[in-house]
């Protein structure tokens, strides 16, 4: 797995001297669960985990630091507009079926992972 900062992304600045973090699985940053008491914005999340990065600016990042259904998704220079800069976010309940489906429109290679649920949280996977 993959870690980057929100300030990472945007900015390109390095840390440790390396473009990425990398974890093992037993050096996992802590997993701090967000409440969902109010919609997330980009800056709420310290640490994206790296689903997908590719050239021309485009990639997919999900929300990990905190933890919740927020995904953020760099749609290339060529889509870039004064309004958007690039980068679309998914929500809430049907975020992954949203972020896989713009992933496939845009022609990003989107990785098909087992992800773990605690049940207290299954409502925001269920159609």
């Amino acid at each position: 797995m993959r870690f980057k900062t929100t300030e990472n992304i945007f900015k390109g600045i390095e840390l440790d001297g390396q473009k990425n973090l990398d974890f093992n699985v037993e050096e996992l940053p802590p997993k701090i669960n967000w409440d969902y008491s109010r919609p997330l914005q980009i800056e709420d999340i310290d640490l994206w985990e790296v689903i997908y990065e590719g050239g021309q600016n485009r990639a997919v990042y999900a929300a990990y630091m905190p933890y919740a259904e927020f995904y953020m998704v760099r749609v290339g220079l060529h889509e870039e507009t004064v309004f958007n800069h690039g980068v679309e976010t998914y929500y809430g309940p049907g975020a992954e079926k949203q972020v896989r489906k713009r992933m496939k429109d845009l022609g990003m290679w989107a990785p098909l992972n087992d992800i773990w649920v605690e049940p207290e949280n299954m409502w925001l996977y269920q159609d």
